[in-house]
C-alpha cells in the first residue's frame, strides 16, 4: 500500500510540473507575440517619422532655395546693400558706472 501511494504522489507530482510547464510555454507565446506586435508598431512609427524627416528637409530646402528667398526678398522690397550701409561693430564699450559691477551668473 506505500508503494502505490508513493506511486500515486509520484504521477501527480509529474502532471502538476507537466502542467506549469504547459501554462508557462503558453505564457510565453503569449508574450512573445505581444513583443512581436510592439516591435512592428515601433517600427512602423519610426517608418513614418523618417518620411515626415525627409518631407520636412525638402521642405526646408525649397524655403532657403536662392530662387526663393531672392523672391521673398523682393517682396518686401530687400535688395542688395549700398556702400555705407553695412556698418560693423566692435565690442562695445563699458560706461564708467558699470566698471566695477561684475554681472550674476
Amino acid at each position: 500500500m506505500n508503494a502505490d501511494r508513493n506511486w500515486f504522489f509520484t504521477v501527480l507530482a509529474l502532471i502538476a510540473t507537466g502542467l506549469l510547464l504547459l501554462l508557462g510555454t503558453v505564457w510565453l507565446s503569449m508574450e512573445r507575440t505581444n513583443l512581436a506586435y510592439g516591435i512592428e508598431k515601433l517600427e512602423k512609427q519610426i517608418t513614418e517619422e523618417r518620411q515626415l524627416i525627409a518631407k520636412l528637409e525638402v521642405e526646408r530646402d525649397n524655403l532657403f532655395s536662392p530662387y526663393q528667398l531672392e523672391r521673398l526678398a523682393k517682396r518686401h522690397g530687400l535688395g542688395p546693400a549700398a556702400p555705407g550701409q553695412i556698418r560693423r561693430m566692435d565690442e562695445p564699450a563699458q560706461p564708467e558706472a558699470n566698471k566695477g559691477v561684475t554681472e550674476l551668473p
